[in-house]
């Protein structure tokens, strides 16, 4: 009896771990559906917010992203609170990607762009593999994230505000290898934790990295070719 109880308790909790893996990933699927209509709707809201913003507009729409990712953060246990804030997160993100696509394309066509995505792809499928597979504790990388990100907020201030590209193109470099070591920490976490109540908090996370990986990649290959 004591085993068939224990059979059924980790039948159950393989269950449950599935239905969160699986909601996990529909929240990700979701975000990058919003973004992508960000993306395509970035000339327009570009159009609309330039002469209000002016030459200001980078720092408007990364100041209203930091605010929506925060926004997204807090409630992200709050239904649906939570879906309305990872809607904007997601689609600001999609309208900052959008407009930082149609640069690039403007000085070095449209090849590093498509190729950013595809390697963003490749980065995701090989370290969410990775971390299925190998069932390793990737918790190790903590303190190589935290330093890696705050390099990568604080050198790409810099750069921006002065103006720097040799600077951006090295800071760059940094963020595709700190955020693909986060993307691995939280796919190991999203599989070792008990706490299985925060689906869009796990996704937001993992959205977060592959954003920042797209563009920075495509900053590393337009960069190369402007």
């Amino acid at each position: 009896m004591d085993y068939q109880q224990s059979w059924q308790g980790a039948s159950t909790g393989a269950q449950s771990r599935l239905d969160f893996v699986r909601s996990v990933y529909l929240w990700l699927v979701g975000g990058f559906a919003v973004a992508a209509l960000g993306a395509l709707s970035a000339p327009l809201v570009a159009m609309a917010l330039v002469p209000v913003a002016g030459r200001f507009l980078g720092w408007v729409l990364f100041g209203v992203q930091f605010g929506t990712l925060m926004f997204a953060s807090s409630v992200s246990r709050r239904r649906p609170l939570n879906r309305i804030a990872f809607g904007l997160f997601t689609y600001v993100s999609g309208v900052i990607a959008g407009i930082v696509a149609l640069v690039i394309a403007q000085g070095a066509g449209y090849t590093p762009v498509f190729t950013a995505f595809g390697l963003t792809g490749v980065v995701f499928l090989t370290l969410t593999v990775t971390a299925f597979t190998s069932k390793r504790d990737f918790s190790f990388l903590r303190n190589f994230v935290i330093v890696g990100i705050a390099v990568m907020f604080f050198g790409g201030l810099a750069a921006a505000i002065f103006h720097l590209e040799t600077l951006s193109l090295i800071i760059s470099g940094v963020a595709v290898i700190a955020c693909s070591a986060k993307l691995l920490w939280d796919t190991s976490a999203m599989l070792r934790t008990d706490d299985l109540g925060d689906p869009a908090g796990f996704a937001l996370s993992l959205f977060v990295s592959l954003y920042n990986i797209f563009i920075a990649l495509m900053n590393i290959l337009g960069g190369r070719r402007r």
